[in-house]
């Protein structure tokens, strides 16, 4: 199934504008407040509603396969964590038995809510592929369009500082009759619940900032891997993040360690201790990923995700890794700038397109959530929880962008499927 496609023009996050982030702080912090708040429930309900999550969403994996082969006559599904649903959408009611005379489907009946819809997942994947060539063609730019299943119809997200670039994208486009969203930009409230940001040694976890030796670029850590053919430990995040330089004689850029430890305070010199290594210029043609070369034997290689606004849980182990596909389904994720912050899926197989340097580049594949990261998170790690295994997590992926105006809407990560290769693997508890 298709889900977004995104037209901006260089809309790649990497540089941190933290002077205009407004923090609160708070003292009753555990590792389920960022669901907690997400849900607007006590965290008392989390670990229950999380199972209920882990069962909603076999259902849906189970559930798909149909829908797919029926596609002239559903219209997608999403689950709702809160009144444990699946919901599916249908242009005919009477046809639901293909789903609920499926043996396979049996266990899952009391969960199963239909929805009488217009548009079917053919009707909803033809128009987003027109609107996608039209966006295209007139040049619009900074435009996200989504097949949304809870619209049951194309999403586009537009600012009106931008109108007159898509004006013309906008007068075809509507004949089209998709839903359009005009978003403004407002300051975020970002909530940073450690007083104090104890350190964790020399440990590099994922989520802990990285930075250039100018400070130009700030972006997050995503997770340490390691190479099979040759045992070197790099740390993966989001290529872009190489862009501003500055550049040593053969191209690559060194990165130093920037643990959370609120604004700018630790900012002394162009050049503070944590060297890390060198990112050598990636291939994001496919991909927006790269690798920074441990070359620091003072830097210490983690199987973790930072998490000390928790101080029970101050880190959340890495258990292994898993594609999280399912819309409505909740991931987390942990940056050098927003922390821990858990949105829902909104949509899955996204394409995102930008222009580089008059080049246009399309990463497709990706997966768009609610708003849950802001600049200077690039990199950062996505994941899961795994309740058996608290407090452990499964990793989904790295951010890999979003909108630096739109910043109560929406981003997009990189499945951790489109990340590892044969030669490389995530280091986890189990291999470290």
């Amino acid at each position: 199934m298709k889900g977004t496609f995104i037209l901006l023009n260089l809309l790649l996050l990497s540089l941190t504008l933290l002077n205009n982030l407004v923090y609160t702080q708070s003292s009753n912090y555990t590792t389920y407040t960022p669901i907690a708040r997400l849900l607007k429930v006590p965290e008392s309900e989390v670990p229950k509603l999380l199972s209920q999550e882990k069962t909603l969403i076999k259902g849906n994996s189970i559930l798909t396969p149909l829908l797919t082969q029926n596609a002239k006559i559903f219209g997608g599904s999403y689950i709702d964590i809160l009144a444990n649903k699946i919901n599916i959408n249908t242009i005919d009611l009477s046809k639901k038995g293909i789903i609920t005379n499926s043996p396979d489907m049996k266990p899952y009946l009391d969960l199963l809510s239909f929805i009488q819809v217009k548009y079917s997942l053919f009707d909803l994947n033809s128009t987003f592929e027109d609107l996608a060539i039209l966006a295209k063609e007139n040049k619009a730019t900074n435009v996200l369009l989504s097949i949304d299943y809870n619209f049951n119809n194309i999403a586009i997200y537009l600012r009106h500082v931008d109108d007159v670039q898509n004006k013309e994208f906008i007068a075809v486009a509507e004949k089209l009759n998709p839903i359009i969203i005009y978003n403004e930009p407002e300051i975020p409230e970002i909530v940073n619940n450690s007083i104090e940001f104890p350190p964790i040694g020399n440990i590099v976890p994922g989520g802990d900032g990285i930075r250039t030796s100018n400070w130009q670029t700030i972006c997050a850590a995503g997770f340490w891997v390691r190479s099979v053919s040759n045992s070197t430990y790099s740390i993966m995040t989001a290529g872009h993040c190489y862009d501003n330089g500055p550049f040593n004689p053969d191209g690559s850029v060194d990165f130093y360690h920037f643990p959370w430890m609120g604004m700018m305070e630790s900012v002394v010199n162009d050049v503070a201790p944590g060297f890390i290594g060198q990112m050598a210029q990636p291939n994001v043609s496919v991909v927006d990923k790269a690798f920074i070369l441990k070359q620091n034997d003072e830097i210490r290689v983690s199987a973790s995700v930072r998490n000390t606004d928790d101080q029970e849980y101050p880190e959340l182990m890495i258990y292994g890794t898993a594609v999280i596909d399912t819309v409505g389904a909740i991931v987390c994720k942990s940056g050098y700038v927003s922390h821990v912050v858990c949105g829902r899926i909104k949509a899955i197989g996204s394409a995102f397109e930008f222009v580089k340097e008059n080049e246009i580049i399309t990463y497709h594949g990706l997966t768009q959530t609610e708003k849950i990261a802001f600049q200077g998170d690039s990199g950062e790690p996505v994941y899961g929880y795994e309740l058996s295994l608290m407090p452990g997590i499964i990793i989904a992926g790295i951010l890999s962008s979003g909108n630096l105006g739109l910043v109560d809407e929406w981003n997009v990560f990189t499945p951790i499927d489109m990340l590892l290769t044969n030669d490389i693997e995530i280091i986890t508890v189990g291999n470290l």
